[in-house]
């Protein structure tokens, strides 16, 4: 999915606008909820969803740790399971 940016000059600032269509991931989460197992194997790994680059980005910087870190992994998984962020999740945690 690409990442839709806009970029505007106003009053002497610059603002950046960064957008993404999230609606084809929303319904592929949706898909996989349908059709995935809960657990796979004895691993019991499952597939948890997908979160758009746009909202991860916002994270990123609500949390202030970067991408891939053990501190940011484990504010994604407090935000994840925020009902408002439910959509995100195909079986979930």
């Amino acid at each position: 999915m690409s990442v839709k940016e806009v970029i505007k000059e106003e009053d002497g600032k610059l603002y950046v606008h960064r957008s993404q269509d999230v609606q084809k991931i929303l319904d592929h989460n949706k898909v996989q909820a349908d059709i995935q197992p809960n657990h796979f194997g004895e691993s019991r790994m499952r597939y948890v969803g997908e979160i758009p680059f746009v909202v991860v980005e916002m994270w990123q910087k609500e949390c202030g740790a970067r991408i891939g870190s053990d501190e940011f992994m484990a504010y994604i998984k407090k935000k994840l399971m925020d009902p408002d962020f439910k959509k995100l999740l195909v079986k979930g945690y």
